[in-house]
């Protein structure tokens, strides 16, 4: 602790490093145990925000893949069905020219 001096003391000055130490100590009698149990339920927070945040990104990853997998089922149906479509026009094609030979 530092000392006070003599001129210090008659203009009222207080030693700061005692003052701020005794505020220090009311502050955590008075705010302590609500800031102790503030910090817990805060963490308690965070963690399970962290947590959610990643059941999410697994949640969206798994989304995406599904989407990813129709998307690819679609672009084979499609082009499945296009071939069919194609088969059956050049089929009629084929009836026609026969027909009109006929």
């Amino acid at each position: 602790m530092n000392a006070t001096s003599l001129g210090e003391l008659r203009n009222g000055a207080a030693p700061t490093e005692a003052t701020d130490d005794k505020l220090e100590q009311i502050r955590d009698l008075l705010h302590g145990e609500f800031r102790r149990d503030h910090d817990t339920r805060l963490r308690a927070l965070e963690t399970r925000v962290s947590d959610l945040e990643g059941d999410l990104l697994r949640r969206l990853e798994v989304l995406q893949a599904r989407v990813e997998a129709l998307a690819s089922e679609n672009a084979t149906e499609r082009r499945s069905a296009f071939d069919e479509l194609s088969r059956s026009i050049f089929e009629l094609g084929d009836r026609i020219r026969r027909i009109s030979h006929d």
